[in-house]
């Protein structure tokens, strides 16, 4: 069961929360999420591709090739990775699926070489900044109608008086935990508040890495123009880092971080080594990690040591509990 259902529960579920008082706790609640997920709100990644292709209505033709672009499936489930690790999969796209999808209906014409070559080259980029824009209209369409029919749980060390880093976009919070908004902070933005959804990769793709050995003249143009668009679909992490100054200037008093089934990924490894550089080195931090067998447990607890390793956390200032 910790295939599928784990893999996003920890994709998609962080939940950081500052308690502000003596006694401060932070709780982190990632993207589209995982703290949804343990309440039983139906936010999987293959929940969004079962809405989008349900109503994707004309834009079903490019969530297909989205599909094609991204063929890589996860060696857990089998699945696309798309819909297990969105994020993740975003980066990774596949350059010779997206040059011929995008490319497979120009002909070249007699005596027109030279606007043949253009079109090879041009027609990648305009290609999939429409299916990109298709795709974000879709995915945040998803995201304002999930359901938050749900009943709070208990949640060890929680503390309905912190302050809360939530990487989610739902409301689940104010909903049904009743938290005040003011003590929130949704670093990736919040639904239905006419803003674009942060969601993106952390990839700095170069087109030469991805050519043949013996590319067409045109590839190379095309294939730059495929990581430019790409990139553009990166999270700007140092931008909303530093739009977010006041608020880690803010985490000085801090004296306990709880992290509530984040990924501990590296695409979100910058807010993490933001928060330690703010708080005092005594701060203490506890990591939540789920598990269903005895190497399950080892895994999650390899998993939460790479991460205090990579923050250059005192070891002994770090648990772990289980939800």
């Amino acid at each position: 069961m910790f295939n599928q259902l784990a893999s996003e529960f920890y994709s998609r579920f962080s939940y950081l929360s500052l308690l502000i008082s003596n006694f401060v706790e932070i709780l982190i609640n990632e993207k589209c999420n995982g703290f949804d997920i343990h309440h039983g709100i139906a936010s999987l990644y293959s929940d969004f591709r079962e809405y989008a292709w349900e109503h994707s209505g004309s834009d079903g033709y490019w969530l297909g090739q989205l599909e094609t672009c991204y063929p890589t499936k996860n060696k857990k489930n089998g699945e696309l990775e798309l819909w297990c690790d969105l994020e993740y999969a975003l980066g990774n796209i596949d350059f010779q699926n997206a040059f011929d999808e995008s490319t497979e209906d120009i002909e070249l014409e007699e005596d027109h070489e030279m606007r043949f070559q253009a079109q090879m080259e041009d027609a990648p980029k305009y290609h999939l900044e429409m299916m990109f824009e298709a795709f974000h209209g879709i995915f945040e369409e998803w995201v304002n109608q999930i359901d938050i029919d749900a009943q709070p749980v208990v949640l060890p060390h929680f503390d309905r008086n912190g302050m809360f880093l939530s990487f989610n976009y739902t409301e689940t919070l104010e909903t049904l935990y009743r938290i005040p908004k003011a003590q929130i902070n949704y670093i990736h933005g919040r639904r239905n508040c006419n803003q674009r959804l942060v969601v993106g990769h952390i990839n700095n793709l170069n087109g030469n890495d991805f050519l043949s050995e013996d590319p067409m003249i045109y590839e190379y143009e095309a294939y730059d123009n495929i990581a430019e668009v790409v990139n553009e679909q990166q999270k700007n992490i140092s931008e909303i880092i530093s739009d977010n100054a006041k608020y880690w200037s803010s985490l000085t008093n801090i004296d306990k971080i709880v992290i509530y089934g984040h990924s501990l990924s590296d695409i979100d490894l910058d807010y993490f080594v933001e928060i330690a550089k703010h708080v005092t080195p005594d701060v203490q931090w506890f990591f939540s990690i789920y598990y269903n067998n005895p190497q399950e447990r080892d895994k999650e607890i390899s998993r939460v040591k790479d991460f205090i390793s990579k923050l250059k956390l005192d070891a002994s200032n770090c648990q772990t509990f289980t939800l």
